[in-house]
């Protein structure tokens, strides 16, 4: 089927880039000086305005089959999803950047059906929720629900005085509930064994139920002298993304200060939040310092720029911040600022492209969630009624993947090896991208699934 996207900036090319090799993909909109970035895309590209009939009608929109708009201009998008599905687009996905625009309701897929839209979209809120939900989880650098959230990912540093890194893996009695499905050391990844030994500092992925990662965390990767959490966070940054983190956290019990760099937002925003709101300089290391910014467990740097959350990011390092979360919109910069050290890098594009890759565009995909900036993946698989009921101890491979939960009927089950699994049971298995199409031979499971998300 075709699908359509209009828009001339990264969310667009990145979408094309991750759906062209299985869909037909046209661009709308992209300027002349753009055309060399584009040579590397298998797309058509038709100039114009996604808002003119004309232009898309030469885009094929009476055989599209997913039209996005991911312009930079809210209206333009509004109206040419409209003007899409008029001239017969099956469906429609709107983006929308600006805080608050056409927010009927708290619930954007009750703005959408208000517009006849089949999803809205706004990358800064999708960014703000992950954020949230990292942050709210003491010490995690990355926390997802899978599910319905019967099922969590947890990613967790192991901290130093942590009871994993005393013994090899085998010898710890994990609470029951809980598997770890990666180690990161430094560049190097692998799955844990029973030889598997940790050191402070390696990252540790783990799935389970929510008891059993509860858990994992608090019995085994933390430091005994590690104190009471503190629910207090400084946030650099006051626009979209920063202002939602504020509320959210502020919601959650935490205390927070804010500080922005405009007079006018600050004004704007102060009567809404509980906690402070400084007008200065996120990077001013005198007014970090002044402001005793070293003292909250957790810095949030959300600006709109790259490089300025990356210094604000590298001075908090300085002064001692425990944990740093920083933004970073350019995707190619999210494995930078995590090589020069800082814990957490999101990106609201990177949020954006995800929802739209895989919770919308293409929804029947095996693929529930995606992380290490995509190189790894969660899948759903359904196995197929002519599957042989094996144990998985039974089961041998040789590529980079580990099965993290089995859900059959109601029931959610963390396995071992002596685990069966069986027809119509739903694995989420923990996997490289690279080695995706292997785990979806080895179980003889098609590429699509009706997963549960």
């Amino acid at each position: 089927m075709y699908i359509v996207i209009a828009g001339d900036n990264e969310i667009a090319t990145n979408v094309a880039e991750l759906l062209m090799e299985r869909h037909k993909v046209v661009l709308i909109g992209a300027e002349p000086d753009n055309l060399p970035r584009l040579e590397r895309l298998d797309v058509e590209v038709v100039e114009g305005v996604a808002t003119s009939a004309d232009v898309l009608r030469k885009a094929h929109i009476v055989d599209c089959g997913v039209f996005v708009a991911a312009t930079d201009n809210d209206e333009q998008n509004l109206v040419a999803c409209i003007a899409a599905q008029r001239l017969g687009a099956r469906r429609s996905i709107c983006l929308l950047s600006r805080p608050g625009f056409v927010a009927v309701t708290d619930r954007d897929d009750a703005l959408a059906e208000s517009l006849g839209l089949d999803a809205v979209v706004r990358p800064a809120e999708q960014l703000a929720e992950e954020i949230l939900r990292i942050v709210t989880v003491p010490g995690a650098l990355d926390f997802e629900h899978l599910v319905h959230g019967r099922v969590r990912l947890l990613r967790h540093p192991v901290e130093e005085g942590a009871p994993l890194a005393r013994y090899p893996l085998r010898q710890h009695a994990l609470p029951p509930g809980v598997v770890l499905v990666m180690k990161r050391s430094g560049d190097q990844v692998t799955i844990p064994t029973g030889e598997t030994t940790f050191a402070p500092g390696d990252k540790v992925t783990a799935m389970g139920t929510p008891r059993g990662v509860h858990e994992l965390r608090h019995r085994f990767l933390r430091g005994r002298s590690h104190g009471p959490d503190r629910q207090r966070a400084t946030i650099v940054g006051g626009g979209g993304v920063g202002f939602s983190v504020a509320r959210g956290l502020e919601a959650a019990g935490w205390r927070v200060r804010l500080i922005e760099s405009s007079g006018s937002r600050c004004r704007e925003i102060a009567p809404q939040l509980k906690g402070l709101v400084i007008h200065g300089d996120g990077s001013d290391l005198d007014l970090l310092r002044e402001e005793s910014v070293a003292e909250d467990p957790v810095l949030i740097a959300v600006t709109s720029n790259d490089e300025k959350n990356l210094l604000v990011s590298l001075i908090a390092r300085k002064i001692g911040v425990e944990r740093i979360i920083t933004r970073a919109d350019r995707l190619s910069n999210e494995k930078l600022f995590e090589a020069v050290g800082i814990d957490v890098v999101r990106s609201a594009r990177g949020a954006a492209i995800r929802r739209v890759v895989r919770d919308v565009v293409d929804a029947q995909s095996a693929v529930r969630l995606e992380l290490e900036h995509g190189d790894v993946h969660v899948l759903e698989l359904v196995l197929p009624e002519s599957f042989a009921p094996t144990r998985l101890r039974d089961h041998r491979w040789a590529f980079f993947a580990i099965v993290g939960a089995v859900i059959r009927g109601r029931d959610v089950i963390i396995p071992n090896g002596d685990t069966r699994i069986e027809p119509n049971d739903h694995l989420m298995v923990f996997t490289s991208q690279a080695d995706e199409a292997a785990v979806l031979d080895h179980f003889g499971v098609a590429e699509a699934t009706t997963g549960r998300g």
